[in-house]
């Protein structure tokens, strides 16, 4: 393991931004704030924001503007934690291969005369040690396209256990686009609105959509019980909506502490299960049950509400999630 992470080290080190050459233009606004490199030693689902500024050309072609944007992930080995074989120079010699996602694609407004473009993303890295890649392509209307990427580093020291636990800190209430309320709970993603059910409807991250946060931060509810609250143009029922369900336990915050093998984590949910937990309590410890893309592989975790909105700017929903590895 310590011999795979050295080769990630390596890339990180040798440089892996893009910058294709051309008239148009791509910049990353650099801050405190902003990430707009390579970055390593991130810790497992950090905050992270970047902001991009875009330009078109209009020197040569008067009309010219920006067209499509568009944002990709890459994440090697993968992004959902997984077991690793008890022989770990089979890993190191085949690693999983690496598994990209599609976070945002769309085409830009031609009634906004889109000559600039001003992109602002606030994003969560991996929980898994690894790395991943976000690759940012602009296009204008005639054909010229700029692409910026960074890469990030996560390095656990935990990855060989049988289990896999992370921390979500989400943001506050909020009903803006860019609320990241879409939770993948198998890998730790929280998705904005506008990468999920955006005008371009994204179905891969919908299909990876485990539960949704509603608007005050104090419910959550499962993608195939949403019913209204989500467009049926945007997000299909019968295709592309997860059935994840929650049970509440006895266990105490001790309790889901000190539960760190498989067949506990799993004994805790015992089904049916509720779509739809309408009241959240601190500390309450919930057992869950969702599944894999396929839609018949299940995955067992347990989720603390470890602190829910306080009416304040500075504190969100903080769910601390624990579940099985495959």
């Amino acid at each position: 393991m310590r011999f795979f992470l050295v080769l990630l080290s390596v890339c990180l080190l040798a440089g892996c931004g893009v910058k294709t050459n051309g008239p148009l233009s791509l910049y990353f606004i650099g801050s405190s704030r902003y990430t707009t490199g390579n970055r390593a030693g991130v810790g497992a689902g950090d905050t992270l924001a970047t902001r991009l500024y875009g330009l078109a050309d209009t020197t040569t072609v008067a009309s010219n503007r920006l067209t499509h944007f568009r944002v990709t992930v890459d994440y090697l080995p993968q992004r959902a934690p997984f077991a690793y074989p008890a022989n770990i120079n089979l890993f190191i010699s085949n690693p999983p291969p690496e598994l990209g996602v599609v976070y945002l694609d769309t085409m830009l407004s031609k009634r906004k005369n889109r000559g600039e473009f001003l992109f602002t993303s606030v994003f969560g890295a991996r929980t898994t040690s690894g790395t991943e890649r976000w690759t940012y392509t602009l296009t204008d209307s005639v054909g010229n396209t700029q692409a910026r990427s960074f890469v990030l580093a996560v390095r656990r020291a935990d990855s060989l256990v049988v289990y896999h636990d992370y921390l979500l800190r989400l943001p506050v209430p909020a009903t803006t686009v860019s609320a990241r309320r879409f939770l993948d709970l198998k890998s730790g993603l929280a998705l904005p609105a506008y990468s999920v059910v955006g005008s371009t409807p994204n179905y891969d991250l919908q299909k990876l959509t485990d539960v949704i946060v509603l608007p005050d931060g104090l419910r959550l509810i499962s993608p195939d019980s949403a019913g209204a609250l989500l467009s049926e143009k945007r997000w299909p029922t019968t295709t592309n909506r997860s059935k994840t369900r929650f049970q509440l336990t006895t266990l105490t915050p001790a309790n889901f502490n000190g539960l760190q093998d498989v067949v506990g984590i799993q004994s805790q949910f015992t089904g049916p299960g509720r779509a739809y937990l309408r009241t959240l309590v601190e500390k309450q410890v919930y057992a869950f049950q969702a599944y894999k893309p396929d839609k018949t592989t299940p995955v067992y975790g347990l989720m603390l509400v470890n602190k829910l909105p306080n009416g304040t700017s500075s504190v969100g929903l903080q769910l601390q999630i624990r579940l099985a590895k495959q």
